[in-house]
Formats: structure tokens, sequence, C-alpha cells
């Protein structure tokens, strides 16, 4: 009796769903910093380029119906935005991923603050930050809140969230299988003698 030689597409069917561990959480986490780096691009893209733009036409213009059009579709993209940051990140579960959104998310929400805390004088007095920290600072917070719907804050709070929830869920989960018990906390059977 000879056997069946299984179709190789079949084999390699197979081979993608039992790949390696490591890979595919490597494949995972390149996307999901892909997603991020796109979502920021795009929302300050749109933000402050598009919107300000239009902004600054309808100035010259006296005619905002643009901008009535255009801001429904920014708050769609940082919507949709947001729905992304969150389902890449999940998707991820990964830890330096995670680590990544909350500080950068971190980093972007609290911008503001910081700025405000650590590089800007009042009355002449010096900043508290050192001068080359105080007008990095400046510049990025000039740069990416630019736009008139803050949707890299928005972005930025997004990221935070999704990192931490993230990285609770990694320590709120056992390393094991799903619903299948490790063998240190696996509870003797009736039939064993104990």
């Amino acid at each position: 009796m000879t056997r069946k030689r299984p179709e190789p597409k079949l084999l390699r069917q197979e081979a993608r769903r039992k790949g390696n561990p490591m890979f595919i959480r490597l494949g995972r986490s390149i996307i999901a910093a892909f997603v991020a780096l796109m979502a920021l691009v795009i929302a300050q893209w749109f933000d402050a380029g598009v919107l300000v733009d239009i902004h600054r036409r309808a100035g010259y213009t006296f005619d905002a119906s643009s901008i009535f059009y255009l801001m429904p579709v920014a708050h769609l993209l940082t919507a949709a935005g947001v729905v992304a940051l969150a389902l890449a990140a999940w998707w991820s579960r990964s830890l330096l991923i995670a680590v990544g959104y909350a500080v950068v998310g971190g980093f972007l929400v609290f911008l503001p603050a910081m700025v405000a805390a650590f590089a800007v004088s009042v009355n002449g007095a010096h900043t508290l930050a050192p001068e080359p920290i105080a007008t990095t600072l400046s510049n990025w917070f000039s740069t990416v809140g630019v736009g008139p719907t803050g949707a890299v804050f928005t972005l930025g709070a997004a990221m935070l969230l999704s990192g931490l929830a993230v990285i609770g869920s990694m320590f709120r989960r056992p390393r094991g299988a799903a619903g299948a018990a490790s063998p240190a906390t696996a509870q003797p059977s009736q039939s064993e003698p104990a």
C-alpha cells in the first residue's frame, strides 16, 4: 500500500500555521510599529498640512465651506487612527511594542504640559530645562500642535492607553496556552493517589 504524498500547497499552509513563534511575533511587532508611524504621519499631514492650508485660503477668499466639508474627514481619520492603533497594539501582543506605544503616546500627550513647565520663560526668567532641550521641546510642539483638530495628541492618547492595556493584559494572563493549566497549578485528579 502506497502513501499519498500531501500536496505542496497544503504543506506550505501547515508550515505557516505552525511557524516559528519568534518570527510571527517579530512580524506582528513590525506591523504594529508601522501602523503607529503611518497613523501619526497621516494625522499630522492632514491636520497641519491640508486643514491649515484650507484655513489660510478661507481667510483670503472668505469662503469657509471647504473647512466645513473637511473637518468631518479629519475627525473620521483621527477615529480610524485610534481604532487602528488599538487593534495593532492588541494584535501584536508584544511587550516591546506596548512599552513603545506607552512611551511615545505619553510623550505626545504630555508634550504641551512639558513645554509649559520646562521650555517657556516667564518674565525673562530662565527656562527650567537647559536651552537645547527647551528649544527642541518648543520646536516639536510647534510642529505637532499646528493643526486645528489636535489629531496627533488624540492619537498619542490612544497609543498611551493601548500600550498600557497590552502591558496590563500581559501581566494578567498566564504564559501557558489559553485555558490550559500549567503543571505547577494543575490540580491532581481524583483517580491519582494523594
